[in-house]
């Protein structure tokens, strides 16, 4: 029986070219989103949070997003703690 559907394994270095155009896509996605339905979705959230009793809301944004980071300010959030990140010695 031939196995159909895609396969789920562990990336290599030989995927990275492809992992790249697939976040440059995903970027591209975003850019084109209409704010107002970014808005939209974040006016949600709050009031679902607001309703369940949650205090708390993060995105997961990088800060040398420009856009994004205007974006979020603009409805109030702010920079909270730091992530940090290892890249493997080569």
């Amino acid at each position: 029986m031939q196995q159909t559907g895609p396969t789920v394994r562990p990336a290599s270095f030989a995927d990275v070219p492809a992992l790249v155009e697939l976040r440059l896509a995903n970027a591209k996605a975003h850019l084109a989103l209409d704010p107002d339905v970014g808005s939209a979705l974040l006016d949600a959230a709050d009031r679902w949070a607001t309703e369940h009793g949650i205090s708390n809301l993060s995105a997961g944004i990088h800060h040398r997003n420009a856009s994004a980071v205007r974006f979020y300010r603009r409805h109030g959030d702010a920079p909270s703690g730091t992530s940090w990140i290892r890249r493997p010695a080569d």
